[in-house]
């Protein structure tokens, strides 16, 4: 074995992309919302870069527009059944911050005020009410809780009585169980309630309401009866109280359909009017200033003019890109959803004339709002596998959406499998597999048929 030195040349291809390009590629993927937090973080950073605030006029011609719908979840398949203005230009990020409610803890104090219960017992109260889980559920026995506080025993059972009388009830509860049968208390039939709860909840979960109805000597439709009443049984009786909260969904665009024309534009009101500090920029150009001031300032102007450049191509490629998007999907501002066609990236970047990839940083994370509602825009992709021309209602959104419309008309007393639901798609003139099927309707939230078959009432 030996070492040697040699000296010789390769020639090879290497793509290299510029501090410039890198923050285009960066603000182009950031939503809205994600980009009004960069721009405030580079404000606070750059002495060269201001903003000035955007007075923009809504159009004219925009029909009022509605936010989508949210589906509501139920704990169970049987409980839930079937399917501003101002000198401060910062201001402006502090835009759309929900207002946020009482806690449970003043909730809760407010009704001990109200009831004139006394100090030491109110304490108790309030100390029970922060040791609540987020369900509202006291998770462990008061007595080790008696321990661990060197409380009086007796105190804290008394207060633990007293919680479980306040709203909302059911707090204070050992277990869901508990939970709802405190709100259930004054209904005549608690005993059923209570053993439909404690002893045939999976039977329930299956839908076996037959079996249930026979073991607790009740007819079908008593036993549905009773059931309607236990859907309004909360188990997480504190779940309005959750501190967590939703971010504000803000939309990056707003389309409308007018006279057959699609029409298309942006949230350029939130977004501030980002210049370069004349003062500044004077001064770097100044050859009186000293040569250390210019070394400082000249790298903070170039980069919040390449700030500025990007932000300003951001939105013109997101422009050009949800007005071809629109475009091709005109029927579904036309009809709905249902009538949503298959569309590929491949293809608005072809219209457009960008790369793919760039069509898909311009969607990512960014929503836009219709007269029907906020959707994202990546919603209205369907990825195509086909070389057929794209039928409109065959995008993954109209299927799910017709599988929906289908289940909701159906028999409730004989409900459609999803070999019944491959074959009404058909009439429609979609196809579609059955394994497909049964992921979008999973994904809808809707139970097998033998989950949504009810006895007795047919609606």
């Amino acid at each position: 074995m030996s070492l040697e030195l040699r000296l010789g040349q390769r020639q090879e291809q290497r793509l290299a992309l510029l501090p410039q390009m890198l923050q285009s590629i960066e603000v182009l993927q950031l939503a809205t919302t994600d980009l009004l937090l960069f721009l405030d973080q580079e404000l606070q950073q750059n002495e060269t870069l201001e903003a000035r605030p955007v007075v923009a006029a809504e159009p004219a011609e925009a029909p009022p527009l509605r936010v989508a719908e949210r589906e509501d979840t139920g704990w169970e398949e049987w409980r839930r059944g079937p399917a501003g203005d101002g000198d401060d230009h910062k201001s402006i990020f502090l835009a759309n911050v929900p207002a946020r409610g009482d806690s449970l803890v003043e909730f809760v104090r407010h009704q001990l005020a109200f009831r004139a219960v006394p100090d030491l017992l109110a304490d108790a109260v309030i100390t029970l009410v922060e040791h609540l889980d987020e369900r509202g559920l006291l998770p462990f026995a008061v007595e080790d809780l008696a321990e661990q506080l060197d409380a009086p025993m007796e105190l804290l059972a008394k207060a633990r009585a007293l919680l479980c009388t306040l709203e909302p009830r059911g707090i204070g509860a050992m277990d869901s169980i508990e939970a709802m049968l405190l709100q259930a208390e004054g209904d005549p039939d608690l005993c059923t309630i209570e053993s439909l709860l404690r002893e045939h909840l999976e039977a329930l979960g299956r839908n076996r309401l037959p079996d249930v109805a026979r073991e607790l000597a009740l007819s079908i439709d008593e036993l549905q009866s009773l059931l309607e009443r236990m859907r309004w049984l909360n188990p997480r009786p504190a779940s309005s109280f959750d501190v967590r909260e939703e971010p504000s969904l803000r939309p990056d665009a707003f389309v409308w359909l007018h006279d057959g024309s699609v029409h298309v534009t942006l949230d350029d009101a939130s977004l501030p009017d980002l210049q370069v500090n004349a003062e500044y920029a004077a001064l770097a150009g100044n050859r009186t200033t000293t040569r250390e001031v210019r070394d400082y300032l000249r790298p903070k102007l170039r980069s919040a003019r390449d700030l500025i450049d990007a932000v300003h191509l951001r939105q013109a490629t997101l422009l050009r890109v949800v007005e071809a998007v629109m475009k091709e999907q005109q029927p579904f501002l036309a009809k709905g959803r249902t009538a949503i066609r298959p569309l590929r990236m491949s293809d608005v970047a072809a219209i457009v004339g960008l790369h793919t990839s760039t069509v898909s940083r311009a969607i990512a994370g960014k929503h836009v709002q219709t007269d029907r509602g906020i959707f994202r825009l990546r919603d209205f992709f369907d990825g195509c596998r086909t070389e057929a021309k794209p039928v409109a209602g065959q995008g993954r959104m109209a299927v799910a959406e017709q599988i929906a419309e289908i289940v909701a008309a159906e028999n409730k007393e004989t409900p459609w499998s999803d070999d019944d639901l491959v074959a009404r798609l058909a009439q429609r003139g979609v196809q579609c597999a059955r394994r497909t099927v049964t992921k979008y309707r999973k994904q809808l939230g809707i139970p097998s048929s033998y989950l949504r078959r009810r006895f007795g009432d047919p609606s």
